[in-house]
C-alpha cells in the first residue's frame, strides 16, 4: 500500500540538495522555456533583499517564516548541507557538498517557512523555501547545470538513519515538467519524489508496513544573472513564488 504523505526529514534533505544543484554540474544541457529578451540590470544587495515578499505579505499562506538570511549566512550555518545519516545513489540526488564551489561569495537571500494548512491541504509537511541568487556571467547557464545533474537522478536510491540503529531505504527521483512562463525569463520545473516504508506508530502490527510518498516542487527562473529558485509542497505555490519574486525583480530593474 503506497501511502501519500510528506516527510520533514526528507523535504529538508531535498532542500539542501536543490538549493546546492545549480553549482554542481559542468557542460551544457537543454532545459527551461522563454530565453530572455532583455535581462534585468545588475541588482545591489538591498535590492535583492527587496525581491523576497515580506514576512507580513508571506503569512497570507504561510503559518511560519524564518528570517531572511543572506546566501552567504546560509552556507555558514550549514542550510545547504544534507547532513548526517543520509546516503542516495547516485550521489548526485542528493549529495552535493563535494561539488559545490565557493557559495560565500555569491550575492542573494533566502527565507523558509512553512505553509498553513488550507495553502497545502494534501501535504502534512509542508515546508517552503525561495531564494535570490545573483550569478556572475548569467543565470541561464545555472539553469542547464542543474538539469544536467538532475537528469543523473532519474530513479534513484535514498537510504536514512533512523537513529535507532536502523535503516529505512527507499526510491528518490526528479521528473521535469512543463515550467511556467514567465516574460523575458528562461524557467524550469522538475517535482522531487522520495518513497520510503513506514509503521503506523499506533499501529499494533508493527510487521505492516505503508510506502510513504513525499513530493517537493522546484521552479526556477533566470533572468540576466538573476537566478529565482523556489522549492514548495506544490506546484502551483512553486509557481505562484517564483512568478511574485520576477515581477518584483521587474520592477526594480
Amino acid at each position: 500500500m503506497r501511502k501519500k504523505r510528506t516527510v520533514v526529514t526528507l523535504a529538508a534533505v531535498a532542500l539542501a540538495a536543490l538549493t546546492t544543484l545549480f553549482l554542481a554540474g559542468n557542460g551544457a544541457a537543454t532545459a527551461g522555456s522563454q530565453e530572455a529578451a532583455a535581462a534585468p540590470t545588475k541588482f545591489n544587495n538591498e535590492e535583492l533583499r527587496q525581491m523576497l515578499v515580506p514576512e507580513s505579505e508571506q503569512r497570507k499562506t504561510a503559518s511560519s517564516v524564518q528570517p531572511t538570511i543572506t546566501i552567504a549566512e546560509a552556507v555558514r550555518t550549514g542550510q545547504f548541507g544534507t547532513g548526517p545519516g543520509i546516503a542516495s545513489e547516485p550521489r548526485a540526488c542528493l549529495e552535493m557538498t563535494t561539488a559545490l564551489g565557493d557559495l560565500s561569495g555569491v550575492e542573494g537571500y533566502m527565507h523558509s517557512g512553512e505553509r498553513s494548512q488550507a495553502a497545502a491541504p494534501e501535504s502534512l509537511q509542508r515546508y517552503f523555501m525561495t531564494a535570490v541568487f545573483q550569478i556572475p556571467g548569467g543565470a541561464s547557464t545555472a539553469i542547464d547545470k542543474v538539469a544536467k545533474v538532475l537528469r543523473t537522478c532519474s530513479a534513484g536510491t535514498i537510504r536514512l538513519d533512523t537513529g535507532s540503529g536502523e535503516s529505512l531505504r527507499g526510491s528518490i527521483s526528479y521528473a521535469e515538467h512543463e515550467a511556467p512562463a514567465l516574460n523575458g525569463a528562461r524557467t524550469f520545473a522538475s517535482t522531487l519524489t522520495t518513497i520510503l516504508p513506514w509503521t503506523d506508530p499506533a499501529s499494533t502490527d508493527k510487521t505492516v508496513q505503508t510506502l510513504q510518498e513525499c513530493d517537493a516542487q522546484l521552479t526556477l527562473a533566470a533572468n540576466g544573472d538573476l537566478l529565482i529558485w523556489s522549492v514548495e509542497p506544490t506546484e502551483q505555490l512553486a509557481v505562484n513564488s517564483v512568478r511574485t519574486v520576477h515581477e518584483r525583480a521587474l520592477a526594480l530593474s
